[in-house]
This record gives structure tokens, C-alpha cells and sequence, in this order.
């Protein structure tokens, strides 16, 4: 270990011992080989089960008896990790008023953070034994023998939860196939600080990232696959249990620039334990609020598209399964009087489609991954008969595409038409704007 430098201005700790050897060699970033978990340690994580199981059963038993529960009764979590030398306990989401209820002899110690430098998502926690982790030395990066990765405060990380190695993924895994691997075998971290103790036990403090099924309100329907809840629920695990790197981005709901990729995962929502309350499972507040977009108020998915009007004074970003809707209710109302045909021109469609300039105006609708999150699992009237469809037409610059809008008829329109001669029809619709109803589709 350099002990040379102080650890605040970004010194690094070096193991001399070889940590995770039967981890898969090459699985330290998430851009190689799919990672696979080590069994030599693994980190521990409170369950949302457990959180209510807990707060139901005792609020304030955090103050009462510490010693006593391997998770706490206060509105936020506790877990110990052991290992051979030490083992900590940490109570998480607790005030000060709790803690000095705590006899002074217990060597329970008071600390608060916060991630990301997010003052408003300040925690507080308790670290036993206190003197301990007080004293023991801090880094802010950590390199392992045996592994070229370095671990950087700031950095997402992937956490083994299994005693046993799972079979690797095969090469040719898909998307789906990772994720699922990644949420049965890997919890997700945001790295807080490195400490070593007594010069080679070396834990890391983390936030937890929680996959939106481990909430403990459960999964929200705006949750997309590959979302992940940043929490400042902090936990110190043995740095033996980190797996990889792990590629995660923050999806910004206020930038509608749509030029910030995300990453493999992603989150956009915050879990606050200091809100959660004796009844977890009901403490929506404590998630953070999300943006609501479209005149449905729904939210956002990058599973799903949206489309911004292109007026300066509207700008309502509309989701695509909401024009769809509209488009189909138009179309309804006629097809039962018998007089469905096309809202827009064919020839006019064709050209907007086809032979639209190379340097467009700004008024070209854009869609950018966004989502609808209203209900439409009730049958509508006009199911198997008419089906709306945006398709995407030709790419005018960048990412920009002109789009347009069509119903398809499935049946015939009037009793009159014989069903044997029918052939199904499609007609070209309006693409307008669900709040100003300018159109969408247009280059004017």
C-alpha cells in the first residue's frame, strides 16, 4: 500500500492479495465479456420484503436494541457484513434523536452523506463498531492483484448476491438474456468511498441502485426494463464482492435535446429511505416525482415514442399510442356512418413521403423514445375491425424522419358491401397535434 499521499487527493489502494480470483478473468467491464460473479464474497442487500416486514413490526427499535436485529426498524435499512476480521453493522435512514438514545457504551457512531452531492437526498446512518470504520483509512480508488481494473468513487458497479458461481452466458446472449442474468446474479451500486482496516480489509461504501421489482412499492408502470431506482440507502460491503464495472447512465427528463445516449441501464428516479415511512409498500412519495408529458399526463419509456410539436408555443411532447387512439376514434366515427376514406390526399401523402427536401424546415416533427403510460387494456369498439399505425417515412436530416399516419379497414364499412369481395383498405390520416393540432407530418 503507498501511504505517500493523503487519500483525499485521490490516492489508491493496492491489495497484495489476490481478491475475486474465481471470477471470470476479463469480466471487469460490462463492454467485454458478459461479467460473471465471484464466490468468494458476497454483498448483502435488504430485501423490500424485509424493509416491511421490519417497520411494521417496530419502528424505533434502532434506539431500543441495535444489538439485537441484523436489519433495522428505522424508515431506512440495515445489513451486517462479515467477513473473517470485522464486521459492521450499518443503520441507514436514522436521525439523531435516535442516536442518542443509544447507551454510550455501545460503539455506534453518527454519520450522513448524501449521492451525487444531492444535498436534498441527505442520509443519515450508523456504523458499528464506529471507532472502527472512523478510523480506518480512506481512498478514493481501489485496484485489486490479479484484476487491471481500477475502481473510482462515482463509478456504478456491479455486486455479486450468490454463494455459487451460475454458468456463464453464452456469446451470443441477447439483451434480454443479460438483463436477466444481471438481475439474478448482480445487485447495482454507486461507489461512495474505499476504507482499508487494519491495513487489508478493504470495504466499500455504497448507494444502492434498486431494480424497480426489488422496490419496496414494487415496479410503477412507467418503469422500463432496463431501469434501474438510484436510492441513498448506503450499505458497506467487502470490496471482494464487486464484480465489474457497471454501465449505467442518468436519463435526464428535462433535456429534450435527445442527444444523450443511454447507457446499458439507466436510472431517472430516486428512492429516498428517509421517506418511506412504517408502511413501505405504500410510500409512493418516497420516489421522486417524474415529468408528465402529453395531454394524458403520462410518462416516459425509451420503449416507447413520442412526438414534440414543432410550435415554439405548444412544444407538447404526445405519445405516439395517444395519436394512434385519436386517429382511430376519427376513423371510427365515420367508418359507422359508412364514409371512411382518407383525411389527407394520397398524392399529398406520397409527396410528403417521398419527395420532401434534403434541408427541412424545423418544423419536422421528431420522435425521441418517449412513452405513454395510460390504460388500454379496455377493449375498444373498433378492435379487429380498424388499426391505426404511425410508420416511419424518409430520414430528413440526422435522426429526423417524416412520419405517416394510416388506418388500415379490416372489414367493410356498410352492410351492403359483400364480406367475400372485401379486401382490407388502408387510408391516410391527419397527424396533428393532440393539444394545438398542428400537424406532425408536415412540412409547412
Amino acid at each position: 500500500m503507498d501511504s505517500s499521499s493523503d487519500p483525499d487527493l485521490g490516492e489508491t489502494y493496492h491489495s497484495t492479495e489476490s481478491y475475486g480470483e474465481e471470477s471470470i478473468e476479463g469480466s471487469e467491464s460490462p463492454e467485454t465479456e458478459h461479467r460473471q460473479v465471484s464466490r468468494q464474497v458476497i454483498g448483502r442487500k435488504r430485501r423490500s420484503s424485509e424493509m416491511e416486514t421490519e417497520m411494521e413490526d417496530d419502528s424505533s427499535a434502532v434506539a431500543d436494541s441495535p444489538q439485537n436485529h441484523e436489519t433495522s426498524q428505522a424508515p431506512g435499512v440495515a445489513r451486517t457484513i462479515e467477513s473473517e476480521g470485522v464486521t459492521f453493522k450499518v443503520d441507514c435512514g436514522v436521525t439523531r434523536a435516535q442516536v442518542r438514545n443509544i447507551s454510550r457504551d455501545k460503539d455506534i457512531i453518527y454519520f450522513s452523506d448524501c449521492p451525487l452531492e444531492r444535498t436534498d437526498l441527505t442520509v443519515g446512518y450508523t456504523v458499528e463498531p464506529g471507532s472502527k470504520w472512523e478510523s480506518a483509512k480512506r481512498y478514493h480508488t481501489a485496484q485489486f492483484q490479479g484484476r487491471d481494473l481500477r475502481y473510482h468513487v462515482g463509478q456504478y458497479v456491479y455486486i455479486n448476491n450468490k454463494e455459487i458461481v451460475p454458468a456463464p452466458l453464452h456469446a451470443d446472449a441477447t439483451e434480454d438474456e443479460k438483463l436477466a442474468y444481471d438481475k439474478k446474479n448482480c445487485w447495482v451500486g454507486l461507489l461512495a468511498e474505499f476504507k482499508a482496516v487494519d491495513g487489508e480489509e478493504v470495504f466499500a461504501r455504497v448507494y444502492w441502485l434498486y431494480w424497480p421489482d426489488e422496490l419496496p412499492m414494487g415496479r410503477q408502470p412507467y418503469h422500463g426494463r432496463r431501469e434501474l431506482v438510484l436510492s441513498n440507502h448506503v450499505e458497506i460491503i467487502e470490496a471482494q464482492s464487486l464484480v465489474s464495472l457497471a454501465d449505467v447512465s442518468h436519463w435526464d427528463e428535462t433535456d429534450d435535446s435527445n442527444k444523450n445516449m443511454l447507457g446499458e441501464r439507466y436510472w431517472r428516479q430516486i428512492l429516498d429511505v428517509t421517506k418511506l415511512g412504517t408502511q413501505p409498500h405504500r410510500s409512493l412519495r418516497s420516489l421522486s416525482q417524474l415529468r408528465k408529458f402529453c395531454i394524458c399526463k403520462g410518462y416516459d419509456s425509451p420503449e416507447q415514442e413520442m412526438f414534440q410539436c414543432p410550435d415554439k408555443d405548444c412544444g407538447t411532447w404526445n405519445h405516439e399510442a395517444c395519436l394512434i387512439d385519436n386517429m382511430e376514434q376519427r376513423a371510427w366515427e365515420r367508418f359507422k356512418k359508412g364514409t371512411l376514406t382518407h383525411e389527407v390526399p394520397e398524392t399529398e401523402q406520397n409527396e410528403t413521403s417521398s419527395h420532401i427536401p434534403l434541408n427541412p424546415t424545423k418544423h419536422v416533427a421528431t420522435p425521441k423514445s418517449k412513452k405513454t403510460t395510460a390504460s388500454r387494456n379496455k377493449k375498444k369498439p373498433w378492435a379487429g375491425k380498424l388499426e391505426g399505425k404511425i410508420s416511419r417515412g424518409r430520414k430528413v436530416e440526422d435522426d429526423n424522419y417524416i412520419h405517416i399516419a394510416t388506418i388500415r379497414q379490416l372489414v367493410p364499412q356498410s352492410k351492403h358491401e359483400k364480406d367475400d369481395s372485401f379486401k382490407p383498405v388502408t387510408w391516410n390520416m391527419e397527424f396533428n397535434c393532440l393539444k394545438c393540432h398542428r400537424a406532425l407530418n408536415s412540412l409547412e
